[in-house]
């Protein structure tokens, strides 16, 4: 009661000398999905006088694709955004991965943002999420049109990125084989999550040098262990750098030959990489035989993947991503997947999932 009693009169007396209650705040970034070549839009603040832009490195960008607005907004306000610029060029206003209806008035571009409970970064983010049992896959597609941060300038990091495309499938195929994704599944370690680098730095992510990853996301935030498995000019392997999120540890450098172990949230190893002598990798359960994943041709990995697993035939693994289409191809051998994506966004498009058989039709469960 007394604490209820000295609220209600701090209430009063900041109203007494004109003080404003402070909102409390969130974080979201906008994608301006652009019709042709054109200059960008600007956040109008008159819109909203109690938004704020974020002016950090990388938050905000602007190229050839699209314009990325970063802005602080009230949390859990509906709330109708001004931006000021050529509203003609623009064709989608992305949120996440998400559309947001729009309109224009005039000159401006007038943006219908929802209440938004927590901070909402991805837009900028082009990458394609391939969901399995136990496992996720994110495949970053590297456009040089959209290139930022550390990869703004210089050579374009494609031979490694042509290497991660390659790696990122080759470890699924291991993943697959070995049964890992099952495994963590069915013992609530986790997610397995399987991923290479960015080169627009999304968020700041700058993500640099070229990397690609496979770690076991813990449950409940409480800890991850993560790798970064880093890729030369060559198209070969280099070395591990490991660090532990969520957890007081310092990180460690695994060179070639030294093989790391990735533990669950119980502390028991599941599955093992190091890299070799010749910048190949090895993968496998911890308890077991590994994988040997080596090029299949010349240039490193950039030219697929031989993956061969104890007691199977090896398997060839190329992979192909045609931008302009969003057409992602993986060969195995004589099978080849198509994952057709939104060339803005990087979502999946259907179809993701086999439909259900209709009600009558006997499965087996009774």
């Amino acid at each position: 009661m007394v604490a209820a009693l000295m609220l209600a009169a701090t209430a009063a007396a900041a109203q007494e000398v004109g003080q404003v209650p402070v909102e409390p705040m969130v974080r979201v970034v906008l994608k301006f999905v652009k019709r042709g070549a054109g200059g960008g839009v600007r956040f109008d603040p008159a819109s909203c006088p109690a938004c704020r832009i974020v002016t950090d490195a990388n938050w905000n960008a602007d190229n050839a694709r699209e314009t990325v607005v970063a802005v602080s907004v009230p949390r859990m306000r509906s709330l109708e955004l001004g931006f000021a610029g050529p509203a003609a060029t623009i064709r989608r206003v992305i949120l996440e991965g998400g559309d947001l209806p729009f309109r224009r008035a005039g000159a401006r571009l007038v943006v219908a943002l929802p209440p938004v409970p927590a901070d909402a970064i991805t837009a900028g983010e082009v990458a394609t999420h391939i969901v399995e049992p136990g496992m996720v896959l994110r495949f970053e597609h590297a456009d040089p049109a959209r290139r930022a941060g550390d990869y703004a300038g210089g050579r374009f990091p494609a031979v490694e990125r042509a290497a991660a495309d390659t790696l990122e499938f080759a470890q699924r195929e291991v993943v697959r084989e070995l049964g890992l994704g099952a495994h963590v599944g069915r013992a609530g370690l986790g997610t397995i999550q399987i991923m290479g680098f960015d080169t627009n730095a999304p968020h700041d992510h700058r993500d640099s040098p070229p990397h690609i990853h496979m770690h076991l996301r813990w449950p409940d935030n409480i800890g991850t262990q993560i790798g970064h498995y880093y890729i030369g000019p060559d198209g070969l392997l280099s070395h591990n750098v490991v660090g532990v999120k969520g957890l007081e540890a310092p990180q460690r450098r695994f060179g070639r030959g030294e093989a790391f172990t990735t533990i669950g949230a119980d502390g028991r190893p599941v599955y093992t990489h190091r890299i070799t002598a010749e910048g190949w990798l090895d993968l496998g359960a911890a308890d077991g035989p590994p994988c040997h994943i080596r090029p299949a041709g010349a240039g490193g990995f950039a030219g697929g993947a031989i993956v061969a697993c104890p007691g199977q035939a090896p398997r060839r693994i190329t992979v192909a991503d045609d931008l302009a289409r969003g057409l992602l191809t993986v060969d195995t051998n004589a099978i080849r997947e198509t994952f057709r994506y939104d060339p803005d966004t990087g979502g999946l498009l259907p179809p993701t999932d086999v439909a259900p058989p209709g009600p009558s039709v006997f499965t087996g469960d009774g």
